[in-house]
């Protein structure tokens, strides 16, 4: 079964949670963003057992620059279409 994602357009500090795709970098040619967290990992339900395969605290993607997933929760600094999986 395939699965269907929709983007979602983030701002600075915002929090998203969900089954994610990827995650696209917005910005000009020279632009970068940042994201303060990402926590890598296959979202569990109920989610208050979701653990983190892996942790980044901090980091710079250039305009344009993609991050794969699969990403359970992520913290953006900057301007991201993050594409959430529609249940």
């Amino acid at each position: 079964m395939s699965r269907i994602y929709a983007p979602v357009s983030s701002s600075v500090g915002q929090k998203i949670t969900g089954s994610i795709g990827k995650i696209i970098a917005l910005g000009n040619d020279d632009a970068e963003q940042t994201l303060t967290r990402v926590e890598f990992g296959i979202l569990t339900e109920p989610e208050s057992q979701f653990t983190a395969s892996s942790v980044i605290g901090s980091i710079v993607v250039p305009a344009g620059g993609v991050i794969d997933g699969p990403i359970a929760r992520v913290q953006c600094g900057g301007a991201f279409l993050v594409y959430v999986e529609q249940k």
